[in-house]
């Protein structure tokens, strides 16, 4: 893992960095979807707890992205693939790999993603009435005194 220039070796170094970015943000995204209560001082403990996972997610996904692109490297190498060859695979491997890894955790913790909050105003279950000012007056005068007093 020594040899190379420079770029080869900050390449190597964006596997766990971007691994990490990746794992902190499937780790605190949720957070953005929780509808915010002014009222409540959960608000602090669900910020808590989403900055909690988005640490897990950091050391999860540097772990994951640095041994799986360290790995298929070496494999590579010991193969006879060359430099550019072998961190070029292991590049898109260890992308790829983190990437199915956040949907795994995402399908067996659906609590990281939780649905969008409803908003507090909602469409009416039945269909509005028509507005009975926009008609013309009734002809029956019962029916006439009533519509005067609601339109005029």
């Amino acid at each position: 893992m020594k040899d190379g220039n420079i770029f080869w070796r900050a390449v190597r170094i964006s596997w766990p960095v971007l691994g990490g970015v990746w794992g902190a943000w499937v780790g605190f995204e949720g957070y953005f979807r929780v509808t915010p209560n002014a009222d409540s001082f959960a608000m602090v403990f669900v910020l808590g707890f989403y900055a909690l996972f988005a640490l897990a997610g950091l050391v999860a996904g540097m772990t994951s992205a640095a041994l799986i692109g360290g790995a298929v490297e070496w494999l590579l190498r010991r193969v006879g693939v060359g430099l550019a060859g072998a961190v070029s695979v292991a590049t898109v491997v260890s992308v790829l790999a983190v990437w199915q890894l956040s949907v795994v955790v995402q399908a067996k913790y659906p609590g990281l993603v939780p649905l969008a909050g409803k908003s507090a105003v909602t469409s009416p279950t039945r269909s509005s009435p028509a507005n009975s000012c926009a008609r013309m007056p009734p002809e029956n005068s019962k029916d006439r005194g009533i519509w005067d007093s609601e339109c005029r």
